[in-house]
């Protein structure tokens, strides 16, 4: 805790006593990460080479948000000062900080404290793991390679983190929490894959749920299925999903893009609670869920984390509004997602994934998609190729087919046809839908 220590008793005599007029500060808030990481991992069949070797890092580092007297801003990140620094140091950085500061009159306060929700973030046993006890990251690793099928190249990646989180700020909030972190991906021949990530271990059952699916998948790739047709439906996978709920959803959300005429939608079409997408549909940020990768129990402003419904029965609730944001909307702060981990999408009519599988007679499954970052995010128009695809026949997987796809997103999550199916890892849902599809 060495970093928020300092910057707290400095910010705290800085705000009592500053020694220049420009240098008063009327409030300020700080958000500080203190992290132990371990990362394993394999390239190409092999562990710990040049390119994947163990390694273990640890430190903290800073987020500083100041209201100067005169009303100016400045955000800053801060890193751990040299040992010698002492007050001399933060008093540099202080004189920086100012020379950094702008004008924004719209800009945020300072959040007073407020009750903190019971959210689970940690998990012991990364604790653990940190602390020396690395076995079962090892044997997982261990694991990976002897299940190797024959004759595919692996690359695989696990990591584990453990650590603190450090919110303060002038008006008396002080909050110091634990949280864990745990990621599995790996590939075979770099052309499918799987991943995990969470704020927990994965389970046995999980890791053969995954493991039994690449093998599927992979097999169902070494072999040319038939072409598609008029009748074929596509089928997003959760990873696919998840890209493009980020690239036409979640940026037309945000209320500072929708107060500047920069999104979709419009502030009107919030008041009038427009219907948007089809009205089986609800989007919602969760940080409420115990141990998922996107859950917290405070945005890095200070605001406790809340669950916050944005779209309902398919129509327009409330944007995500951050403390500026929510004082010009006339409205109260949001839970924040985390770009899309804490972004849910669900219909009262889904399906387990399984199930919904087994209704598909002709489909194509979208495992990923190349060019989704040359969209254009406002207009949810999409034109992209799908070179790894799975044709689904009778409701099962039965080959490999390359195809490009045409369509609107806004336009797929308004569709009567759009079904949603949920696997049992993943948070994002598969999304079947009619759009347009062509044979490469």
């Amino acid at each position: 805790m060495k970093l928020v220590a300092q910057l707290e008793e400095f910010l705290q005599s800085a705000k009592s006593a500053p020694n220049r007029n420009d240098l008063g500060i009327r409030g300020w808030r700080i958000l500080v990460h203190e992290a132990s990481v371990l990362s394993i991992g394999i390239k190409e069949n092999s562990p710990g080479s040049v390119y994947t070797p163990p390694s273990y890092r640890q430190g903290e580092s800073g987020d500083i948000y100041i209201i100067w007297e005169d009303g100016r801003l400045t955000q800053a990140q801060v890193q751990v000062p040299h040992l010698q620094s002492g007050i001399a140091y933060w008093q540099m950085q202080l004189e920086e900080w100012r020379q950094a500061s702008y004008e924004d009159p719209e800009g945020a306060d300072i959040p007073q404290p407020e009750p903190i929700p019971i959210v689970t973030v940690e998990d012991r046993e990364i604790e653990r793991i940190l602390a020396g006890e690395d076995d079962l990251l090892f044997e997982q690793l261990a694991r990976l390679l002897k299940d190797i099928p024959q004759g595919i190249n692996l690359n695989a990646s696990i990591q584990a983190g453990w650590g603190y989180r450090h919110v303060r700020n002038s008006k008396g909030l002080a909050v110091s929490y634990q949280q864990s972190q745990y990621a599995l991906s790996y590939s075979f021949d770099s052309l499918v894959g799987a991943g995990f990530a969470k704020r927990r271990l994965i389970s046995p059952e999980e890791w053969t749920k995954l493991w039994k699916r690449t093998n599927l998948y992979y097999e169902a790739l070494q072999d040319n299925a038939p072409e598609i047709s008029a009748k074929t439906v596509v089928v997003f996978s959760p990873s696919v999903v998840g890209s493009f709920l980020g690239q036409f959803i979640f940026p037309n959300l945000i209320g500072q893009s929708i107060l500047e005429g920069q999104s979709a939608f419009k502030v009107e079409e919030f008041k009038t609670h427009k219907v948007v997408f089809h009205e089986d549909l609800d989007l919602y940020v969760d940080p409420l869920r115990p141990l998922e990768w996107g859950s917290y129990l405070l945005t890095p402003e200070g605001v406790p984390a809340k669950k916050t419904v944005l779209i309902k029965n398919g129509s327009l609730q409330t944007p995500i509004l951050r403390m500026k944001d929510a004082k010009k909307w006339g409205a109260p702060t949001t839970g924040i997602s985390s770009g899309t981990s804490g972004l849910y999408l669900e219909s009262r009519q889904g399906k387990p994934w399984e199930e919904a599988l087994s209704g598909i007679e002709d489909g194509i499954l979208i495992l990923s998609v190349l060019g989704m970052h040359t969209q254009n995010s406002a207009s949810g128009d999409y034109s992209l190729s799908a070179p790894q695809s799975l044709r689904i026949l009778k409701g099962k997987i039965a080959g490999k087919r390359d195809v490009k796809l045409n369509g609107n997103f806004f336009k797929d999550l308004a569709s009567l046809e759009t079904i949603l199916g949920q696997g049992e890892i993943e948070t994002k849902p598969y999304m079947v839908v009619r759009t347009g599809v062509q044979n490469m």
